[in-house]
């Protein structure tokens, strides 16, 4: 099953760009395929099988598809996505558990961190902006016909007012895949039409002011209404994708933090995982909560997990990541808050 339909499958009504319109790649579908023709060996290249209206021709054995993922969907509305290039990268395996098994809810784990948070780096700072710093991978996705899957690491920094304006910059890092037959076959089939250096700066050349939200999204301060925030009314792992959503956005205090752990205490199907180490080296205490296949679409058969990684003192989100269990075990996105505070200077 293509990634994007597992990630619509996630979201359903949710999706924040389910009415996204990508834009076109910056060669035509018939200039990519002649310089396929004239680069790549004569050996022959799989059939293409159909595509749904969100991919993009992006070679002669390839499709781009932009997905809406964890609440990156707005940073993706207005972006062209990279052009494809064959990089060697790095073949992701999904973050450790310390309690792989004989598992236990994370209720009173959650509860019990909770009480005992602290303040974070943040919480006594001042400046104009509030400021983020999160690296994700699995929000622009190359798929093969095949299958065969790589992304591109990106790095966005944004910086937010307190009356909603929002600026970001985004680069990108490098590429990742989510297994070895994934890396053989980009390494193998993928047109080398331009050879981004990892680590550049996105074309935007700086930060750049996103059109205002009407809604300017802030955090409650009511317990319960925070919890419909949360969408606590659907499953554990739409919550945990909010939660995520949440923390990459706004700079959420003390008093919230504990909220959104008790929140999620409060929630049933949230699995306690014990100390796990993040994609930063950070260690951290882990939930994780069972994604099921859609009970109207049986022929797909894929099950997944959401995993959180909170801080042990503050209480603060570190990471996430969404991770298919069957027909295969391996990582489908991830996200790291990487640096979060408050600072008087964009850019």
């Amino acid at each position: 099953m293509k990634l994007q339909q597992q990630v619509r499958d996630l979201l359903g009504p949710t999706d924040p760009a389910r009415n996204t319109v990508v834009a076109p790649p910056p060669l035509t579908a018939h200039d990519v395929i002649l310089r396929a023709e004239s680069t790549i060996p004569s050996s022959p290249v799989p059939s293409h099988r159909r595509v749904n209206r969100r991919t993009l021709v992006a070679g002669a054995a390839a499709t781009m598809t932009v997905l809406a993922s964890a609440g990156l969907a707005s940073a993706l509305r207005d972006r062209t996505p990279p052009t494809p290039t064959p990089v060697d990268g790095t073949v992701l395996e999904p973050v450790a558990y310390e309690i792989a098994t004989d598992t236990e809810p994370a209720a009173p784990h959650l509860r019990a961190l909770a009480a005992r948070i602290v303040d974070a780096p943040y919480d006594r700072a001042r400046g104009r902006y509030a400021y983020h710093r999160v690296t994700s991978w699995g929000g622009v996705v190359q798929e093969s016909p095949e299958g065969h899957v790589a992304s591109y690491v990106e790095e966005r920094r944004s910086w937010v007012t307190d009356d909603g304006r929002r600026w970001s910059e985004r680069r990108t890092l490098d590429v990742e895949y989510p297994d070895e037959a994934s890396r053989d076959y980009w390494t193998k089939h993928l047109p080398r039409v331009v050879d981004p250096s990892p680590g550049r700066p996105s074309a935007q050349g700086g930060p750049v002011e996103e059109p205002r939200d009407p809604d300017n999204p802030r955090l409650p301060t009511d317990r319960a209404e925070l919890a419909r925030q949360l969408r606590t009314d659907l499953r554990a792992g739409e919550v945990a994708r909010a939660v995520y959503d949440t923390y990459a956005r706004l700079l959420v205090p003390r008093g919230t933090r504990a909220d959104i752990l008790t929140v999620l205490a409060a929630k049933p199907g949230f699995v306690w995982r014990g100390r796990v180490v993040d994609r930063a080296g950070r260690p951290g205490l882990a939930v994780t909560a069972d994604l099921t296949p859609p009970a109207d679409r049986p022929q797909n058969p894929q099950k997944a997990q959401m995993l959180l990684v909170f801080d042990p003192s503050t209480g603060a989100l570190l990471a996430h990541e969404y991770v298919e269990l069957a027909p295969q075990r391996r990582v489908l996105y991830y996200g790291l808050l990487r640096d979060t505070g408050r600072t008087d200077t964009l850019g």
